[in-house]
C-alpha cells in the first residue's frame, strides 16, 4: 500500500540522516500554511475504498513565547469508485497551542481546539447536509535534525457528531529558504489513511 511505503521510506530517511550536535534554526510556532490532503477511507463491509482530496489553510500566531492562537480550515471532497462526487466535508478548528523546549532543537506541544464540522451528501437525487460542534485535542513533538530538515510526531483525538476519532501522524519538513518550507506526512486514523502536503511561511 502507498501509505505503508511512504511510512517506511520516511523512517529509513531518518535513520540515514546525520544528527548534528546543534541546530541554529529555532522551531517556529508562528506561520501561515496552505494544506493539501489525499485520503482513502476503508468502508469496512464493502470491498470498495472511497478516495478524497482536500484543500485548506492553517494559521498559528504567537501570543507569548509559549502559547499560540491557531486556526485551521480543511474542505474535502470524497468520490465513489465510479469517480462521482458523493460527500464533502469541511472542518474548522480554532484553538490554542502550548509549547516548550525540552532539549536542544526539540519542542513538545499540545493543542486544544473547538471544532465545527460540516457534512454534505449528494447521491445524485437528494442532497443532505448536517453540522455539529465538538473538540480536538492533540499532542506532539517537533525536532530539527538539521537546519533544513525537521521531523514531527503527533497524536490527536477529535470528538464530533457523537463519535470519537483517534489518529497519529508522522511529518517531515524541508526548509528551502529562511522562512519558507514544504512539508509532507502521513496520518492514520480508525478507518482512514491520509497523505499530506503543505507549503508554509514563517511569520
Amino acid at each position: 500500500m502507498l501509505y505503508s511505503f511512504i511510512n517506511r521510506a520516511v523512517f529509513a530517511l531518518v535513520l540515514l540522516l546525520p544528527i548534528p550536535e546543534a541546530a541554529s534554526r529555532d522551531i517556529s510556532f508562528e506561520y501561515v500554511q496552505a494544506d493539501f490532503t489525499f485520503t482513502t477511507v476503508n468502508v469496512g463491509a464493502s470491498a470498495d475504498e472511497i478516495e478524497g482530496n482536500g484543500f485548506g489553510f492553517s494559521l498559528s500566531l504567537g501570543m507569548n513565547p509559549n502559547f499560540a492562537l491557531t486556526l485551521a480550515v480543511l474542505s474535502t471532497t470524497f468520490r465513489s469508485f465510479q469517480n462521482v462526487d458523493v460527500d464533502s466535508t469541511k472542518t474548522t478548528a480554532l484553538g490554542v497551542t502550548a509549547h516548550t523546549s525540552i532539549a536542544q532543537a526539540t519542542d513538545i506541544f499540545t493543542n486544544l481546539s473547538a471544532v465545527k464540522a460540516e457534512i454534505e451528501r449528494d447521491d445524485g437525487v437528494n442532497s443532505i447536509s448536517d453540522n455539529d460542534y465538538g473538540s480536538l485535542f492533540s499532542v506532539g513533538l517537533r525536532h530539527l535534525l538539521t537546519d533544513r530538515f525537521e521531523l514531527e510526531l503527533g497524536a490527536s483525538n477529535m470528538d464530533v457528531f457523537d463519535s470519537t476519532t483517534f489518529s497519529y501522524n508522522l511529518d517531515a519538513r524541508l526548509y528551502f529558504r529562511k522562512v519558507f518550507s514544504a512539508g509532507f506526512g502521513y496520518v492514520s486514523s480508525d478507518n482512514a489513511d491520509s497523505f499530506l502536503l503543505n507549503i508554509r511561511m514563517d511569520i
